[in-house]
């Protein structure tokens, strides 16, 4: 097995050398198997079990830190450990060798054991955990900004269930899994905080007020929730604002936003209008919320360039409406509107956040094509554990080299690198081999 070895010495030097030590570097795989071997204590093993939970997990855990299969990581991590181990390789009389690590197919049945229920909660508590330890090392503060989206991942097999969707949005399938994924921002770290797997006809409304009361108890407090336009629903702004934070999302051109867009056009009114959104009519309950909408330009554009072509007759207003958006929040402008306004409108972008954090996800590991939802779960877990670690890693790093004014980027392929060595490390020693 090649192993590419990464000296953190140099971060080590500025003092940081407890960050990087082995029990730091993986103390949330060891969370991850408490969470999992705690739920499964009732299943009956047989006899002749050869492995414990912890070594199935281990091949688990191990293919997600190096991006591999189950398969290549169990065979490669085999050899790693029996090469350095002395002694003659025991033979069977059927021919097999002897194992120290838990073939591929024992590794699948294990994993399939852990039901979607019990994957949800075990997700729940890791990533409770990796949010209060942030906490507890100052990283991020009480009050949190909370970012949803979705994300979906293509499925090739031949369910037809509610929990496959279907979708012309991924190459060679029509169908799909959806999952709406929850983070938190708070000084500058942006960490993966919950995800759920959405069925056909589920409402996410449910979803997401469940999330945010479970971050309410945990002792967060709700600064912004950065949403899409596929979350515009008035009862969601207003049970978000009657929960202590503010709604920042893009306002759908319906007739009345366009009407006051027309206005500021026409410069009757300036760029911050105050505005009542209500559910339909039709609704069987109503609800209405004072939001303010914010009038921004499209990238490429600038608000007062639209508005004097538009003025100047160069534009029709059709076109003009296509170079404009809106955002609509709940919190009252502060200070000079106009300068409020751009800070609210910049600030949004950090929504992009939890789209590149999805991205980086894939970057650890190429997406699975299991068709256990309860697996594609833990597959999930482990990524956002490992995006978390980098992430609180990196910042710990940068506040230590602050005092110290020396600069270094703590990578995602870094964080890997150092977390591979230290788990080749700890289980060779677990194993008591040599090397």
């Amino acid at each position: 097995m090649q192993l590419q070895k990464v000296s953190p010495n140099s971060f080590k030097r500025l003092g940081v050398k407890s960050l990087l030590s082995d029990e730091y570097m993986l103390a949330f795989f060891k969370r991850f198997c408490d969470a999992i071997t705690s739920r499964i204590w009732r299943f009956k093993k047989p006899r002749n079990w050869k492995y414990t939970d912890i070594d199935f997990l281990k091949v688990f855990f191990f293919s997600e830190i190096i991006g591999r299969s189950i398969h290549d990581t169990s065979e490669l991590l085999n050899e790693h450990l029996l090469d350095h181990k002395r002694g003659r390789r025991k033979i069977f009389t059927d021919g097999r060798r002897r194992r120290m690590i838990p073939h591929q197919t024992e590794v699948n049945k294990y994993l399939r054991k852990i039901g979607l229920q019990r994957a949800r909660n075990i997700l729940r508590e890791c990533l409770d955990i990796q949010l209060l330890e942030a906490l507890d090392l100052n990283l991020i503060s009480k009050k949190v900004n909370v970012l949803i989206d979705f994300t979906e991942h293509p499925y090739y097999g031949k369910r037809d269930d509610k929990m496959i969707k279907g979708t012309n949005r991924q190459k060679g399938t029509l169908k799909m899994r959806h999952y709406l994924g929850f983070s938190i921002l708070s000084r500058e770290i942006h960490l993966f905080a919950g995800l759920e797997q959405v069925a056909t006809g589920q409402s996410k409304i449910p979803i997401i007020l469940k999330f945010i009361d479970h971050l309410l108890k945990l002792g967060f407090e709700l600064k912004f929730v950065l949403m899409d336009r596929e979350f515009y629903r008035a009862e969601l702004i207003d049970d978000i604002k009657r929960k202590g934070g503010h709604a920042l999302i893009p306002a759908k051109q319906y007739k009345k936003v366009k009407h006051l867009i027309t206005e500021y056009l026409e410069g009757k009114y300036g760029r911050v209008r105050k505005y009542t959104f209500s559910t339909a009519t039709e609704a069987k309950r109503r609800f209405w919320q004072d939001v303010y909408l914010i009038i921004k330009a499209k990238r490429g554009f600038s608000l007062q360039g639209v508005k004097r072509d538009y003025r100047a007759g160069r534009i029709t207003l059709k076109d003009a409406h296509h170079r404009i958006f809106t955002i609509m929040t709940t919190e009252k402008p502060k200070g000079k509107t106009s300068s409020w306004a751009s800070r609210t409108s910049l600030f949004y972008r950090r929504r992009w956040l939890i789209e590149t954090g999805f991205s980086d996800l894939n970057r650890i590991n190429r997406r699975w094509k299991s068709n256990h939802d309860n697996v594609r779960y833990l597959d999930m877990l482990v990524r956002m554990l490992l995006y978390n670690s980098w992430k609180m890693n990196k910042k710990l790093i940068q506040k230590t080299q602050m005092q110290y004014q020396k600069s270094c980027n703590w990578t995602l392929n870094r964080n890997q690198d150092n977390l591979k060595e230290a788990f080749l490390t700890l289980e060779k020693k677990s194993w008591g081999v040599i090397g």
